[in-house]
């Protein structure tokens, strides 16, 4: 539980900020897109450097790494707290994200090697459960802050809750390190995969704003491609690669990374786009909207757990294929009912939606991470993750710009008070993008069900009674 609450707390700053952000724009005098960074800057820094962390882990211990992310975490945390302006504020978010990136991989690869294949799917999804629980943690945590405190109290969380988390740390984790801890760590290919990540995700999360054909874009892909390139030379040569490309080869790894990259592209432009909608078209508070995506997280702490022990009897592959069929199915049921204007009559697929998420993310990481020899279980389980974080700033960008196409006149505008066209406008464009979603899982379950089927654990077994044991009449 302890790696799983620090987990927990990376996963909370990636969205503790939102609520906060209109009123970060105003206090400090920027624009939309320039606060937006806020929150791209920490995505995009995640995305870069997990699989570092994980290698990291990996070589120099797993509890040294994770205690080293929560002590960068907070003191980021600080210094977000006293930013005196914008470029100060987003430069501060990337030094949390520095912290924050060492966790997720740390955390799952000490539930593979603490936990026994019949036990690892069960602990992998109480951990998606958390993961589940992080981001209406995080609304609620915010909403309340920002009204009573302003924006910048939301930054003190992170500080208290580190404090609990490194107590726990020092009482309980014990060191993990990998039989090859002796060997260098692969830093020129750590600089060009943070290029290639970094520059990629820039032109994705920037491309609506810049404009897809503008010089910075094309000059960012060139660059990340580029550096994509010489990075895979590199690894492919190296006597000590960060990241062993023959992992690349396994099915299990290919598949279960795919389904990661077009689920999570589908479920961070839902979470962006749905306060859109609830806010333009329904008129709801940062309470009440907090409430309202409340759902998604609780299916992921209900039903993640249960997933996860269901997982070796059902089948990995059947169990994610059927989770993202039925939230594909629940994504088409909230777009179709959206333009109704009614929270009752989109709650039915936001439901499903949450419910076949959840049901995916224990079957993706297990299989994501079989079979890995425990020398790599750091950097294997740190792909989900960049899968995850890339997918999401792709999937933002993409059913971002979707709805923007709908709005002529802008979003400001349709927000501003609300005429019906504005919310119509709002509900059709929502709509459209659910439909594309829809599509990305469509993709997930594709990837899922071509992933090999995890063998079932052998029974234990059955010792014969101790030589004093009574014997039965």
């Amino acid at each position: 539980m302890v790696v799983a609450s620090g987990m927990m707390l990376s996963v909370v700053n990636v969205s503790i900020v939102n609520i906060a952000l209109p009123e970060m724009a105003e206090d400090l005098g920027v624009d939309v897109p320039t606060i937006s960074w806020v929150v791209t800057g920490f995505l995009v820094t995640q995305a870069t450097l997990v699989a570092l962390a994980g290698r990291a882990g990996d070589l120099y211990g797993r509890r040294r790494v994770f205690v080293a992310g929560v002590i960068v975490l907070s003191v980021g945390s600080v210094l977000c707290a006293l930013a005196p302006n914008v470029g100060a504020l987003v430069a501060f978010r990337i030094v949390q994200a520095v912290g924050a990136c060492a966790m997720a991989p740390t955390a799952f690869a000490y539930a593979a090697e603490l936990f026994g294949p019949g036990e690892r799917g069960t602990a992998l999804g109480v951990m998606g459960g958390v993961l589940g629980l992080a981001p209406v943690l995080a609304l609620n945590v915010a909403g309340g802050l920002v009204e009573a405190l302003g924006w910048r109290s939301v930054f003190w969380f992170t500080p208290v809750m580190g404090a609990v988390v490194l107590a726990g740390a020092a009482l309980v984790l014990v060191e993990l390190r990998s039989p090859d801890a002796d060997r260098d760590f692969d830093l020129p290919g750590a600089a060009l995969a943070a290029a290639a990540l970094f520059a990629l995700l820039v032109a994705v999360s920037r491309g609506e704003a810049w404009g897809w054909t503008s010089a910075g874009v094309v000059i960012a892909i060139v660059v990340g491609l580029g550096a994509l390139a010489l990075f895979l030379v590199h690894e492919s040569r190296a006597a000590s690669p960060m990241l062993d490309l023959r992992l690349l080869r396994r099915r299990s790894l290919a598949t279960a990374n795919l389904a990661a990259l077009a689920s999570s592209a589908a479920l961070f432009g839902v979470l962006i786009l749905l306060p859109f909608y609830l806010t333009a078209v329904l008129g709801f508070s940062p309470v009440q909207l907090a409430l309202a995506i409340s759902p998604i997280a609780a299916s992921f702490v209900l039903v993640a757990p249960l997933a996860g022990r269901a997982m070796m009897p059902v089948g990995n592959d059947r169990l994610a294929t059927t989770g993202f069929l039925v939230a594909a199915g629940g994504a088409v049921w909230t777009g179709l009912a959206a333009p109704s204007q009614d929270y009752a009559a989109v709650l039915p697929g936001i439901l499903a939606f949450g419910v076949g998420l959840a049901m995916s993310t224990a079957a993706i990481t297990t299989t994501a991470i079989h079979e890995v020899p425990a020398a790599r279980l750091g950097v294997a389980s740190a792909l989900p993750q960049i899968s995850r974080y890339t997918g999401g700033a792709l999937g933002a960008a993409i059913l971002g710009a979707i709805l923007n196409a709908h709005l002529p006149a802008g979003l400001e505008q349709a927000l501003g008070r609300a005429a019906p066209e504005g919310r119509e406008l709002v509900a059709e464009g929502f709509r459209t993008s659910l439909l594309v979603a829809a599509g990305f899982l469509v993709l997930a379950a594709f990837a899922a069900s071509r992933m090999p089927r995890l063998g079932v654990p052998e029974p234990a077994p059955v010792l014969p009674p101790p030589l004093d044991a009574p014997v039965p009449q």
